[in-house]
Formats: structure tokens, C-alpha cells, sequence
């Protein structure tokens, strides 16, 4: 597997300390959505991926000088008429830069301006105009203007390289990829996948969009759209092709990361990896978010909550950051803080998946069995057809005492075969539930074979208690390369914490 010459060995000597936490910026700014001032509707796509590649220039340019609050969060105050001291306020943004768009006969002017939240005062403005001939090279050249007269303002004397040109159609396609990369859960995963693809047929040379298609494509995996090895193969493949292009892409080091540690179990080496995309870009908080995830595996809690609570710092209102904040609390016992984490997420998005299954979870550790209920066959009804949700029901029912009613929602669950693929870790826990260890290390052995992006939760899983004492246990462990002196020594809850919580 190709490395990256000096910037691989460099991080690999900043992760002898890899736990410790990216220092934070100095500054925060938000990029907000630049408004389309055009009466043609048309050009609110130009609009937003103008904001896209601002966002996407800017964290690499400002190399931990200023910290970029990610897309999601910035998304949020689309159209909103509130005050900037008020979106500061609610970002932690110490600047914003703010747009807008007009198309004029053949002439297109952008203008833009950086304020300073606290203040409200406008600190720099300026307005390009250009031709209409070729929107998405139009995109591209004022981004890479902006971002560079930006960067000056608020940290004069960085210098910055010059970007390639793309190919106009392989760049429209990229964005459309981005684009449908920022909807909600795994919604837009397919149209972001066909949008990747579609750029780097039409230009194979471009790094950026080989970067994106490795993102999706690890996607696709967490997300079980495709049988997990074949995905992160797939998307090592992808992230392997924008590092030959170009070292930097940091997306592609984070994933490749990812896929070193699911594939290969290469946990030393995913540590350094993330230290280096971290390098690349101190606002890629995908990276943060994977790195806490990697700590959090090995119990290594505190240093997890760390970066994970970095990435939530630069996408506040992100769904996934928030829940994998709660993911790593729950995972450390700290049922309290994740249920906290859960509702916050659940406050910003009510059907959100993810975190609608951790809070019935999280439910069920603290002892509040009928909320765990609740909240757990709440997720169900939304999506019956959900196979985790059905699973992580019925070891709930198992639990409590309900195994006939447990057995229908696994039948249902497996049902699901013929329509998409189930993840034979997820069914494990109903197992589990069920006290039927023979099929739950059954379905843990598949979910080996199928490099299950779950399957290293077994360490710190608090469902997987009972078959800790296995030998087959231990040979899993082995296998990941996991120590069982990792594991984490819980206790149940008390009869007073098992009263329901207001």
C-alpha cells in the first residue's frame, strides 16, 4: 500500500502522542450560504456551491489558524434574517463571511463580505464579476479568490499555492456529489456516489473528486448500502487514487484510515493517519469524529470525548457529530451524558435514526425499560424495514422477558435478505439478548468475514457483557487485534438509578 513519503512519517512521529487533542484555532469563522439574488431559481445551485467550495478551500488554507465551521451547521441560517452577533453566537463564530449572487445578462457579479460577529462590523468586502459562459469554472475561480484575499485578512503572511483548473463538466458533477454527500443520514448516498463517479470518469486526474468518492464510498459501508469489505475496498481504491494525485486531500488520508483499521486492523497505523489529516486540515471534523471513534474502541474514553466534542465545536448543529458524541458517553458508561448528547440531536432533527436507536439504548443501560421501549419501538414504526432498528428491538424484548416476540422481530429481521444486506453484527446483539451465544458468535464471525464496521464495538459494547467470559470471545479480540485488558469492568445500575428519569 503506497505511503506518503515524509508526511506519513512525520505524523507517524506526532502519534506517539496521537490521543492528545488538535490545539484550536485561534479564530472561528462561518462561511453562511450565499443568497441568490437572480430571479432565475437555477442559480441557487451555483449559489450553494459556491458556499460548498469556500468551506472546502478554506480548512486546508488555514491550517489550524482559523478554525472553519463544516457545511451542515452553516446550512442551518440559509435565508435566516438573523443578526450576526446572534449566528456567533450560536456557532461560537468569531467572523462570518456572507454573499451573494447575481446574474446580469451574460455577466454574473459575486460579493461578498466578512463581519465580525461580535461587533457587527464589516471588515472586508469585495465583488467579482465574470462571464456566465462556464458557471462551474466561474465557482471555482472566485472561490479560490475569496478564500485567498480572506485567508490574508485574518492571517496575513500565510502563502498559499495555486489551484488547478478542472474540467468544467467533472467539476459540476463533483459538486452535485457534494451536495447530495450533505443530506440528512444516508439519504443522498446514491446521487453522491453517481456524482463522484461521473467526475472522475470525466476527468480521472482529479484528486479532490477520488477524494469524495472514497468518503461515500466508506459510506456505503457504515451505512450497509453495500456488503461492508466490498465497500471499504472500494473506497481504499478511491482514497488511494487522490493521495497519488495530490498528498494533500485530507478526506482521502482520514478514509484511507478508516479503511486500514477495518480492513487490516492497523490501529497504530490509523492513529497516525488521522494525526495527518489533521495536519492537512484542522477543520476536517470527519477526521476528529473517526479519530474519537478509534479511542473510543480501545476505551480509551477521555481522549475520544476530546476530539469528538472538537468536531461538534466545528459543526455544532452536525446530527452525526452530536451522536457520536453520545456514542462514545455510552459507550464509557456515562449513560447521563449520552442520553443528554441523544436529545440534543433528536432537538435538532426528531427522525434521526442514529440517535433515536442510541437513546433507547442508552434508555435501557440507565434502567428506564419503558422509555428504552418506547423510543426503540418508536424507531421501528418509522422504518420497519430497517433491520438494525428491528434487531436492536429485540434485544430489548429478550431482555425484558418477551424471547417469542424478540424471535419475530429477528425473523423480520433476516427477511430483509432479499431486499438489502443485514448486518450479522446488529443481529448478534439481539442474540446476545437472547442469551443464544452460539448464534450471536455465529453472526460475529460473519460480520468478520464481512469487515462489519461495527464489529470492534464488541470491546466496549455493553450488550455484548455475557459473552466476555466465552474463549470465542478472546479469539475474536485476537483477531481485531484488540487486547482484552482494553475492556472496560461494569457494574448494573442501582434500583435507584432504575427509576425513570424526567
Amino acid at each position: 500500500m503506497p505511503r506518503r513519503g515524509y508526511r506519513f512519517i512525520a505524523a507517524v512521529d506526532r502519534a506517539q502522542d496521537a490521543s492528545r487533542p488538535v490545539p484550536a484555532p485561534v479564530t472561528r469563522l462561518v462561511v453562511l450560504p450565499f443568497s441568490n439574488l437572480s430571479e432565475d431559481s437555477a442559480q441557487e445551485y451555483f449559489a450553494d456551491g459556491l458556499t460548498e467550495e469556500l468551506i472546502a478551500q478554506l480548512g486546508p488554507l488555514c491550517r489550524g489558524k482559523v478554525g472553519v465551521i463544516a457545511r451542515w451547521s452553516s446550512m442551518v441560517f440559509k435565508g435566516s434574517l438573523q443578526r450576526a452577533r446572534e449566528i456567533g453566537e450560536t456557532l461560537r463564530a468569531d467572523h462570518l463571511l456572507e454573499g451573494s449572487v447575481r446574474r446580469d445578462g451574460p455577466r454574473v457579479r459575486i460579493t461578498v463580505r466578512l463581519v465580525e460577529t461580535a461587533s457587527e462590523a464589516e471588515l472586508w468586502s469585495k465583488t467579482y464579476e465574470r462571464t456566465a459562459d462556464d458557471w462551474m469554472a466561474v465557482q471555482a475561480d472566485v472561490a479560490n479568490l475569496v478564500a485567498r484575499s480572506l485567508i490574508q485578512e485574518l492571517v496575513p503572511g500565510v502563502h498559499t499555492g495555486r489551484r488547478a483548473d478542472e474540467h468544467p463538466a467533472a467539476y459540476q458533477a463533483y459538486l452535485r456529489g457534494r451536495y447530495h454527500w450533505a443530506r440528512l443520514g444516508d439519504t443522498g448516498l446514491v446521487e453522491s456516489l453517481l456524482g463522484f463517479e461521473e467526475a472522475t470518469r470525466l476527468a480521472p486526474d482529479f484528486a479532490a473528486a477520488h477524494g469524495g468518492l472514497a468518503r461515500v464510498r466508506l459510506g456505503s459501508a457504515e451505512y450497509y448500502h453495500t456488503p461492508p469489505r466490498q465497500a471499504l475496498l472500494a473506497a481504499r481504491e478511491s482514497a488511494n487514487r487522490a493521495l497519488e494525485l495530490d498528498p494533500s486531500v485530507s478526506e482521502a488520508v482520514a478514509v484511507l484510515e478508516d479503511t486500514r483499521r477495518m480492513l487490516d486492523m492497523d490501529w497504530a497505523a490509523a492513529d497516525a493517519g488521522y494525526v495527518e489529516a489533521l495536519v492537512l486540515n484542522p477543520s476536517n471534523e470527519f477526521a476528529l469524529r473517526a479519530f474519537g471513534v478509534t479511542l473510543a474502541l480501545r476505551s480509551k474514553f477521555d481522549e475520544a470525548a476530546r476530539h469528538v466534542d472538537q468536531a461538534c465545536e466545528i459543526d455544532p448543529l452536525c446530527l452525526m457529530a452530536n451522536t457520536v458524541a453520545a456514542w462514545t458517553r455510552y459507550l464509557s458508561g456515562d449513560v447521563d451524558r449520552a442520553i443528554e448528547r441523544c436529545r440534543h440531536a433528536l432537538h435538532l432533527f426528531p427522525d434521526f435514526a442514529p440517535a433515536q436507536r442510541l437513546l433507547g439504548a442508552a434508555y435501557f443501560k440507565a434502567g428506564d425499560h419503558s422509555r428504552a421501549r418506547a423510543t426503540l419501538e418508536a424507531s421501528v414504526k418509522a422504518d420497519p424495514t430497517d433491520p438494525i432498528r428491528l434487531a436492536w428491538l429485540a434485544h430489548l424484548r429478550a431482555v425484558s422477558g418477551a424471547r417469542a416476540e424478540a424471535k419475530e422481530l429477528i425473523a423480520l429481521a433476516l427477511a430483509q435478505h432479499v431486499r438489502r444486506y443485514v448486518s450479522s453484527f446488529h443481529l448478534a446483539i439481539a442474540y446476545a439478548g437472547l442469551d443464544e451465544h452460539d448464534c450471536a458468535f455465529a453472526a460475529l464471525d460473519q460480520a468478520w468475514l464481512d469487515r462489519d464496521p461495527a464489529l470492534a464495538t464488541i470491546t466496549v459494547e455493553p450488550r455484548f457483557d455475557a459473552l466476555r467470559g466465552d474463549r470465542r470471545y478472546v479469539d475474536l479480540l485476537g483477531r481485531l487485534r484488540l487486547s482484552q485488558s482494553l475492556l472496560v469492568t461494569r457494574t448494573e445500575p442501582n434500583e435507584e438509578s432504575r427509576e425513570p428519569r424526567s
